[in-house]
């Protein structure tokens, strides 16, 4: 039997749970949940603006997400330590970012390889400020930035409706971490002989997600839009393999 697990990045309420049933895990976000029963409020976000293209990713309270190693109640609820965003913010400052503006959008720790993050960053001596994102992969992989809208092709991230960080453990278990452009309502993970798995709706979130299955299964993301299906993202990694999705 297949194996799903969902990790909620809870904004109105983090509960602490595990629940083991018909071979379905459910159980708030590595890194940070309490053991001991305790709630942790956080206050609602807003995702980006429901738009298409580069206006789709720009969030209306400004460069999304936590800074590395921030803390309520003592627990790290960015998922991150600050060490482990300096190659990004790095990277950031050779892009032109402001590099002590580096945010963690979502983060998840599926081995000892390191975290699979989506990361903000605001531009420089720009106005308005543009939010910059970056998908980082577990170790030493480059950390590589992207505007939406600074290379007008096919392959800049403003046609994307998904960014997304995945990776397959040599012993077959995938997880990813997301962040949906703001016109996107909702994605669905798809394993077949399994039901539909809604692990993001447009909401009270930055529009942030994550997710696991086991490899092997043909999983896929589906995206949604206002008017239904928009996109259909495979999650084909081999096993040891990550990569960035879009």
């Amino acid at each position: 039997m297949a194996r799903l697990a969902r990790y909620p990045l809870s904004i109105a309420i983090v509960s602490v749970a595990f629940v083991a049933t018909a071979g379905v895990f459910l159980f708030a976000r590595p890194g940070y949940h309490p053991r001991t029963g305790l709630t942790i409020k956080l206050p609602a976000k807003h995702p980006a603006n429901d738009l298409a293209g580069a206006a789709g990713w720009v969030w209306p309270d400004g460069t999304p997400g936590w800074t590395a190693g921030y803390t309520v109640k003592g627990y790290n609820v960015s998922g991150l330590q600050p060490v482990e965003i300096e190659a990004s913010q790095l990277a950031a400052a050779r892009k032109g970012l402001d590099s002590t503006g580096v945010r963690v959008l979502v983060a998840a720790r599926a081995s000892t390889r390191g975290a699979l993050a989506i990361l903000a960053a605001p531009t420089l001596e720009q106005t308005p400020t543009r939010t910059c994102l970056a998908a980082l992969l577990e170790g030493n992989e480059p950390v590589r930035w992207e505007c939406p809208g600074a290379a007008p092709s096919g392959s800049d991230l403003a046609r994307a409706h998904v960014l997304v960080a995945a990776s397959t453990t040599v012993h077959g278990m995938s997880s990813l971490v997301g962040v949906a452009r703001g016109d996107v309502s909702s994605v669905v993970l798809k394993v077949p002989g399994r039901q539909p798995w809604v692990i993001y709706e447009r909401g009270t979130t930055w529009g942030q997600f994550e997710a696991g299955v086991t490899a092997g299964t043909s999983a896929s993301l589906q995206v949604y839009g206002r008017h239904g299906l928009v996109e259909t993202l495979p999650l084909d990694l081999r096993p040891g393999e990550q990569r960035v999705l879009r």
